[in-house]
């Protein structure tokens, strides 16, 4: 991908995340970027492969991202490491909350694209915390446990602010009911 094409990329999801997709048009894209609109549109041929390009790029950065972070871990660990990794990205600057939640609940029904990738972006969170939970007892009620508290954390970081005791008395939490699972003699 050229440079012209990274910078406008960077500013579109910038620009997202800070404002709305509905609210930021290609105009602010294009003079934040510094780059024509004829080199936007020789990238992107209209604002919504633009959103749909973002959420690629976001995704695949997130995906890098939190795989680095677990790669040698399984377990209760991988778990711990997850629920860290989230509660750095909730302390960024730039934390808006999801921006895939974000892009669907600002779609319509014929953005199937945005969809798919804020749904394949949401599964993917979820099957890496049940293969890093195989071999757990109660493997399949601890990952939707985990998921759950993750999801409901970044709805309340992101409306309340983030508040480091009220994280570390949830993690506390989230690993004292998955103890008790773990405890549960398997049905």
């Amino acid at each position: 991908m050229s440079k012209s094409a990274q910078k406008i990329l960077k500013t579109a999801e910038q620009l997202f995340n800070q404002q709305s997709f509905s609210a930021v048009g290609v105009d602010l894209i294009r003079d934040e970027s510094g780059c024509s609109k004829t080199t936007l549109y020789t990238y992107f041929k209209n604002k919504h492969q633009l959103v749909y390009s973002v959420l690629q790029a976001r995704d695949e950065r997130f995906r890098q991202s939190l795989l680095s972070s677990v790669q040698e871990l399984d377990g209760i660990k991988a778990l711990e490491k997850i629920y860290d990794w989230h509660i750095n990205w909730f302390q960024a600057d730039h934390f808006k909350g999801c921006l895939f939640v974000r892009a669907v609940s600002e779609s319509n029904a014929e953005d199937t694209d945005i969809l798919a990738i804020s749904q394949a972006h949401k599964q993917w969170i979820r099957d890496l915390i049940q293969n890093k939970t195989t071999h757990l007892p109660q493997q399949q009620e601890i990952s939707a446990l985990f998921y759950l508290q993750l999801e409901g954390l970044i709805s309340t970081v992101l409306i309340d602010g983030f508040n480091a005791q009220m994280c570390n008395q949830q993690k506390a939490l989230i690993f004292q009911l998955i103890d008790l699972l773990i405890a549960q003699p398997s049905k």
